[in-house]
């Protein structure tokens, strides 16, 4: 018995003169049958010739899942649908406006899972693990950790929580029903008390990557979204250790400032026995406004497969025409400022571009920080030390390393200077800037 036309494309997608032969139906009847399938049919070009590919529908909704844009004054604009397929993977059918970066590195709008920019946006970190969580406890079907998540996971995730996610995309039918929302008004004096919240559990607005404990917030005085980091409470030998760390955090970005390169902005802050470390988010403009922004592991994972190193991806996306060059410099600069400060955690994930036309535009940097000084996972604190490595460069020569040496010597003496710094951390650096001993 030959198949249906339906269940012949659950297999894939096909050209006419497939169907025809598989069914054994004419080239009439063939193109009658697919009209009246209407929109759970798509037409795919490849070349010259139109493959056809079955939809269904996804995550609780339909099979046509909007994508939705904001601007920096928070206007919307639907750029593309996202139409789940019946033999598996997605299609970016684009609409008006849609940047091409979004339609992959086959340019064709296929996928063989979740399209790179979707995948970012699913729950990370620490926050990450506190959603996944709160979805677990509402459901048997979700696990409480966010790297077992499958896509079907965070595509529910995503279509239920699609109004309000990093970056500027929204997702999903119920992200374009639902009343947008004015943002809670925070001020600095609520920090302890959200830092409380957080801790117990309960998370104060959208997820944001990263291991350390955070939130983020709305500073209504300043018309400016925030993420805010904290230290355990007290003034144990771990609290000391994470409030040095957001102190080197801090200076990070003054030093990298100074050098005129991007970098969040930040402040400290001293309160209820902790210290918060306060990043101003580039993601969002004002009360509604949204700006875009892609970490460099998902730009990799559809476009190089490189898997780490920020010189390395950045080179490679370079010769694709997909970034410009004073990006690779900047990135690769502070790469290796963040190697002579002991910043263990430049991973892929910790570095951001946005979208500009058809190409990527780096994003100011952010944990910037010491973390190769972080306490291990099982608790313990070892004590501080330090041997600031040697050149490795990709398109950054000697000469400017030179100078990037000097911008992390600056770092070191900010550091040093700063009074809110452990004892520990003093004794270690009175024995001399990490940078003048290499």
């Amino acid at each position: 018995m030959s198949l249906s036309i339906s269940e012949y494309l659950k297999r894939g997608s096909a050209t006419s003169k497939e169907i025809q032969a598989e069914t054994g139906l004419s080239q009439t009847a063939v193109a009658r049958q697919l009209r009246s399938m209407g929109g759970s049919v798509i037409k795919l070009k490849h070349g010259r010739s139109v493959r056809y590919a079955a939809t269904q529908n996804a995550f609780g909704g339909n099979d046509r899942l909007p994508l939705i844009m904001v601007d920096a004054h928070g206007n919307t604009v639907i750029v593309a649908d996202i139409r789940p397929l019946a033999h598996g993977g997605f299609y970016v059918e684009p609409l008006t406006g849609i940047p091409h970066v979004l339609l992959g590195e086959s340019k064709d709008g296929l996928y063989d899972d979740l399209p790179f920019f979707l995948s970012d946006l699913s729950p990370q970190g620490f926050l990450g693990r506190q959603i996944a969580a709160e979805m677990a406890s509402q459901s048997v079907d979700f696990p409480p950790d966010p790297r077992r998540w499958n896509s079907n996971h965070v595509g529910r995730y995503l279509v239920s929580n699609g109004d309000d996610l990093p970056g500027n995309f929204k997702f999903g039918e119920q992200a374009i029903l639902r009343v947008r929302r004015k943002p809670v008004i925070t001020t600095e004096v609520d920090y302890p008390a959200l830092a409380d919240s957080v801790m117990s559990g309960i998370i104060p607005g959208p997820s944001a990557g990263g291991e350390q404990p955070k939130f983020t917030a709305y500073c209504g005085d300043r018309a400016a979204h925030v993420i805010v980091k904290f230290s355990p409470k007290g003034g144990d030998a771990t609290a000391r250790r994470w409030r040095d760390i957001l102190i080197t955090e801090y200076h990070a970005t003054e030093a990298i400032h100074k050098e005129s390169f991007p970098a969040a902005e930040t402040r400290l802050i001293e309160m209820d026995g902790r210290l918060f470390l306060e990043s101003q988010r580039f993601d969002r403009s004002g009360e509604y406004g949204r700006m875009s922004m892609l970490s460099l592991q998902s730009i990799d994972a559809e476009f190089t497969g490189l898997g780490s190193g920020w010189p390395q991806v950045l080179d490679a996306l370079y010769k694709k025409d997909l970034v410009s060059w004073p990006h690779v410099y900047d990135a690769e600069w502070l790469w290796h400022f963040g190697r002579l400060i002991n910043n263990t955690d430049m991973h892929l994930g910790n570095l951001s571009f946005a979208i500009e036309g058809n190409v990527f535009r780096l994003l100011p940097v952010y944990d910037m920080c010491s973390m190769g000084f972080a306490p291990k996972s099982g608790g313990e604190v070892l004590p501080y030390r330090f041997i600031p490595p040697e050149y490795i460069g990709v398109n950054i020569g000697v000469d400017a390393f030179e100078r990037i040496k000097l911008a992390a010597h600056d770092f070191w003496e900010r550091v040093t200077n700063d009074e809110r710094i452990s004892d520990e951390f003093k004794e270690f650096l009175q024995r001399g800037n990490p940078i003048d001993l290499m």
